[in-house]
């Protein structure tokens, strides 16, 4: 039997730097960084007082304000996405067998702004005064589910719950889901919503958020010796994973193509990045072996590069150890300053970027980084994309507890 092949057909984004793909990749392409003073709560007395906000999202432009008020914001995203990932695939669901197409949605936080918001109602009125419905809207799983009543899609349907590596790891199950003849298409994505005041308390306690409150469009400094954290953003993204030929048959437009894909784990640290690289590099490795490549058939390299020095130095030493020579030519970019740290989402915004990048032959830049660690010696493409044509791209994403996970996507081709 031969193999089945998966390409994405449709893609679309809730992002701080932009609603909709082309308004999210000219943000990216010119470097309009989306960070900025937090205007979700007041943020005055916390040391980190900066986030990438989503603005301007008006949920009942994607779904009726009934639903939109039974959904958590991670949700209201994800659903928001997904809208625009069908409208842009063009797939009529009314011609397709529901029990063929599936949803897989990452999550690191899930409905934790419904959680926070609902504990201080509990208290201060009691328990008749939380709704139904709250039991659904604080489940991690409430994007998913959300997602498949709203195009009436019964086929498999799982929650991803990995930190930041949730979008990317959806995508690589998703991916083994319709190798595995599970489904013919997987819509897959990530949502999180974690600017609240108890949950951006938590991670401004955790150490790991800039406090450069003055001049928040250069507080994310990848790879930057003067780089003093990461800033939390928000978000939702979701492509459409189908099957080669069900695609062909429908003549859908294609993005491009998944060709491997790995994961491994640190397994020394639950907090910080081990500094050897050792587990990023074999990861790197793996997913090359994995979708029959060597490094050398890479034309672009999207990081993690989340500004916090450690890890972009960890980075930074498994890309020289995973590619070698050759890693010194291969262009390298972070969305992170442009973005900010969305966790789950920004796996997707990943693919996104990689995918548009080989469409337009566009490298986006890394933004806000002026003064490199004499460490991180790889072209990081600094502050100005360039242009390049890409038939191949990696991606990497990082989370707590040492997860890994590398994505490589090509252009299609028979």
């Amino acid at each position: 039997m031969e193999e089945r092949r998966v390409v994405i057909t449709g893609m679309g984004v809730v992002a701080p730097n932009g609603i909709g793909v082309e308004a999210f990749w000219d943000s990216l392409v010119h470097g309009r960084s989306a960070i900025r003073r937090i205007t979700h709560f007041d943020a005055s007395s916390y040391p980190c007082q900066i986030a990438g906000e989503v603005r301007d999202f008006d949920p009942t432009n994607f779904m009726d304000p009934k639903t939109a008020k039974r959904l958590s914001r991670f949700s209201q995203f994800a659903l928001a996405a997904s809208e625009m990932a069908v409208e842009d695939s063009e797939i009529d669901f009314s011609q397709e067998n529901p029990y063929n197409i599936g949803v897989f949605i990452g999550t690191a936080i899930g409905g934790g702004d419904v959680s926070e918001h609902l504990h201080t109602v509990f208290m201060e009125k009691g328990m008749k005064r939380i709704p139904p419905y709250s039991v659904f809207s604080i489940s991690t799983h409430c994007a998913s589910g959300a997602i498949s009543c709203a195009f009436g899609l019964k086929g498999v349907n799982n929650t991803i719950s990995a930190g930041c590596n949730s979008g990317l790891d959806a995508c690589y199950l998703a991916y083994n889901s319709i190798k595995a003849g599970d489904g013919d298409v997987i819509l897959v994505g990530a949502g999180e919503a974690p600017i609240t005041p108890y949950i951006f308390a938590i991670f401004c306690a955790s150490g790991y958020l800039s406090r450069c409150n003055d001049d928040p469009k250069r507080a994310v400094k990848p790879y930057d010796i003067n780089s003093d954290g990461l800033v939390l953003g928000e978000g939702g993204a979701v492509i459409i994973l189908e099957e080669l030929e069900h695609a062909i048959k429908r003549n859908a437009k294609i993005y491009g193509e998944i060709l491997g894909y790995a994961a491994t784990n640190d397994g020394c640290d639950l907090f910080g990045a081990n500094t050897d690289g050792a587990a990023m590099a074999k990861c790197f490795k793996n997913a090359l072996i994995n979708a029959l490549l060597s490094p050398k058939d890479i034309d672009y390299i999207n990081t993690h590069g989340n500004g916090y020095l450690p890890y972009d130095i960890c980075e930074t030493e498994a890309i020289k150890e995973a590619f070698g020579e050759i890693a010194y030519q291969i262009p390298i970019s972070s969305l992170k300053p442009i973005t900010g740290q969305s966790l789950s989402p920004t796996g997707i915004y990943q693919v996104i970027a990689c995918l548009l990048a080989i469409r337009d032959g566009v490298v986006p830049p890394t933004m806000n980084h002026f003064n490199p660690d004499p460490k991180c010696n790889l072209n990081y493409v600094p502050n100005r994309f360039i242009r390049k044509e890409i038939t191949k791209a990696i991606m990497n994403a990082h989370g707590f507890g040492g997860r890994h996970t590398v994505l490589v996507v090509g252009r299609y081709s028979m």
